[in-house]
């Protein structure tokens, strides 16, 4: 018969990480509320920005990130069932699938650079690079706690608590790669749809 820990202590876990969670959340949130306000406001200006054309490699990125957060919602749900083994792997994946958003974040903007308009030219290219470099700070942030996972999941679990334990910070990591799938959405979105 296969131990377990008390249902109180896994709802405390639960709770601490979806809490730990929210709060880092909401700095996000407050951070890139600013950022698109600012941004917002700026381009009423009377200065025109021009058009900045999207850098294509976003496209793929979008579609890499999404991919990542349906990789991510698999193993934690493989996870909670118990299948140790192919939660790491799907865990491993969205890690590699994350890293593969960031180079093509750092792709971006070589894609600006080259492509003839300067920071001090347009107001759109300092924003590309600035939502891409913070958004891609907190990716960096998801990874770590992805990383955590897929060491926690690769080793044979050691019992109760170490599994309860893992399942708990796999929701909060959870939770805070897909809030970011939905923020670098908005930002994305901003970039495409907003001339001025």
């Amino acid at each position: 018969m296969q131990a377990t820990i008390p249902l109180a202590r896994e709802r405390d876990l639960i709770s601490t990480a979806l809490l730990t969670t929210g709060l880092v959340l909401a700095t996000v949130t407050m951070t890139f509320g600013v950022m698109i306000a600012v941004f917002i406001y700026r381009s009423e200006g009377k200065i025109w920005w021009g058009r900045l054309a999207v850098p294509s490699v976003l496209w793929v990125t979008t579609a890499i990130l999404l991919t990542s957060s349906y990789a991510l919602e698999h193993a934690r749900r493989l996870l909670l069932r118990n299948e140790q083994d192919a939660a790491f792997h799907w865990f491993s994946y969205t890690a590699g699938l994350g890293l593969a958003f960031l180079i093509g974040q750092i792709a971006a903007w070589f894609q600006v650079i080259h492509s003839g308009i300067s920071l001090a030219g347009n107001a759109h290219s300092w924003f590309v690079f600035l939502f891409t470099a913070l958004h891609g700070m907190h990716i960096v942030v998801g990874l770590a706690g992805l990383l955590w996972v897929v060491v926690r999941t690769r080793a044979r679990a050691s019992g109760p608590r170490y599994q309860a334990k893992t399942k708990a910070v796999a929701l909060g990591v959870s939770v805070f790669w897909h809030y970011l799938d939905v923020l670098w959405i908005v930002l994305f979105t901003l970039l495409l749809t907003w001339h001025r």
